[in-house]
Order: C-alpha cells, then sequence, then structure tokens
C-alpha cells in the first residue's frame, strides 16, 4: 500500500515538473518571437519613411517595387502577430491545466496523510509471549460460496457485459479450482471471447476445455464451439474434423448438440 501511493507522489510530481518545463519552454519562445517582431516593425517603419521620402519609393526607383516590398514586410509581421497570439494562448492553457494538476496533488497528498493516520500500529511480538488464537472461519458463511462467484459470472455474461464476465470466470478458476463447476466456468470463459471475436485465444481455452475438463458435461460443448471457432478462422479442415468428430466422441450428447454439429458441418460443405 505505501509503495502504491509512494509511486502515486512521484508520477504526479514528475507530470507537474514537466508541465512546468514545457510552460517555461513556451516562454522562452514567445520572447524570442517579441524581440524579433520588433525588429521587424523597425525595419518597416524605416522602409516605410523612406518610401515617403523619396515620393513612393524606397529604392529610388519604382514605386511598385517598394510596395511589394513593403506588403511583404507587413506579411511577415501580421504573421508574427499570428504565432505569437497562438502560443499566447497555449500558454495560458498550459498554466490552466497545471494549475488543476497541482491542486490534484495537494489533495492527493493531504488524502495520503489521512490515510497514513488512520493505518493500524504494527503490532510487535514479544518473544516468549503467547500467541493470539486465530479466529476460525464460519463454515456456514463460505458453503456454496463457489456457486455465488459462478452465479456471478453467469449473470454477467446473460447481460452481455462480456469483458467483466471474462475477469469473474478467469478469477473463478483461480480461486476454485477444484470446483465442480470450474469445466463450466472454463468454457463460458470461452464464449466470452467468442462473441467478442477474439477466435484464437477461444480457440485455445475451449482446447483447454477438452483436456482439463473431459468428463465435465460442457465438454461436448467445447468440440462443437472448437470447430466452429476454426471455421471462423477460416481453417475448414480442422473445423470439419473437429464438428464431424463430435457423435462420434460423445454419443450421449444431446440431439440438439449432435444437429448443430452437423448443420455447422453442412455450411462448410464438410465431406462425410
Amino acid at each position: 500500500m505505501k509503495r502504491l501511493i509512494g509511486i502515486m507522489m512521484i508520477l504526479s510530481v514528475v507530470c507537474s515538473a514537466r508541465a512546468d518545463l514545457q510552460m517555461d519552454m513556451m516562454n522562452d519562445k514567445i520572447e524570442r518571437l517579441d524581440r524579433e517582431m520588433t525588429l521587424l516593425q523597425k525595419k518597416v517603419y524605416e522602409a516605410d519613411k523612406v518610401s515617403r521620402r523619396r515620393g513612393g519609393s524606397a529604392d529610388g526607383q519604382s514605386g511598385a517595387v517598394s510596395s511589394d516590398g513593403l506588403s511583404e514586410l507587413y506579411g511577415q509581421l501580421d504573421a508574427q502577430n499570428n504565432v505569437v497570439s497562438d502560443l499566447t494562448r497555449r500558454v495560458e492553457e498550459l498554466s490552466f491545466a497545471v494549475a488543476e494538476l497541482k491542486e490534484q496533488i495537494r489533495k492527493m497528498n493531504a488524502d495520503i496523510d489521512m490515510r497514513f493516520q488512520t493505518l493500524p500500529a504494527p503490532v510487535t511480538i514479544v518473544p516468549g509471549a503467547p500467541a493470539v488464537p486465530q479466529k476460525k472461519p464460519d463454515i456456514r458463511k463460505i458453503e456454496n460460496e463457489d456457486k455465488a462467484a459462478y452465479d456471478v459470472a453467469y449473470d454477467l455474461l446473460k447481460k452481455g457485459k462480456y469483458a467483466e464476465a471474462e475477469k469473474a470466470f478467469a478469477a473463478f478458476i483461480q480461486d476454485y479450482p477444484e470446483s465442480t463447476l470450474a469445466g463450466n466456468a472454463n468454457y463460458w470463459l470461452g464464449e466470452t471471447y467468442y462473441a467478442r471475436g477474439q477466435y484464437e485465444v477461444a480457440a485455445g481455452i475451449f482446447s483447454d476445455g477438452l483436456t482439463q475438463y473431459e468428463k465435465n458435461s460442457k465438454a461436448p460443448d467445447n468440440l462443437l464451439k472448437l470447430g466452429m471457432t476454426m471455421a471462423q478462422l477460416k481453417k475448414k479442415n480442422e473445423a470439419c474434423g473437429f464438428l464431424t468428430l463430435l457423435p462420434e466422441k460423445f454419443p450421449k450428447a444431446s440431439d440438439t448438440l449432435k444437429k448443430r454439429a452437423e448443420a455447422e458441418a453442412r455450411k462448410l460443405a464438410c465431406p462425410k
């Protein structure tokens, strides 16, 4: 916890420092452009004064040349003005962003201080002191815990929240690897990827379901979905092999599942 908070503080300070540096660089650029614009204004003024003295000609030959020269100088001056205005606007925006960031850092530091104050004091273990007995967990509270976790993940899947369901099923398999529902969870985990078009990942999970949970009731479903996934990956031979294998490998599979496999095989024009 302390390490995480420390990292967050360092990142915040670095971001603020970078913003300050960027603003300083922009201010330097504005100052440089101001100096150049001042020189340009002086040049325009002198050229204009010479032009008026010589009757409209800065070089003493042609009024058109003088006019073109002055127009070019005025154009440069306008361009410089536009650049300075744009930079000034960006500096103002950056100043506002820096102020907001510093305020966030201040609030974060205050929150961190409060959290440290509420942390429990470290326990000092005195040699020879009797051990504090640990409270035994209430068996009634954890009974059917795996079923409750499974239901939460399955409910997310039914609602179409595939990314959240993916995390929930993956966590279930990790937390309850010996559960009788682990095979089902693995199958539905594959479905979360299949529904989002992530077929390569889905194929790997359905394949794991066949090898790791061969006795599970979802094993025939894994084989069907593995064939359908291969079809999506444009691997017709593999898809046909899995789909036509289903009734042979799982003769006790439901008629609905067998008919689905046959229908998918017909769509691919699989050889019988």
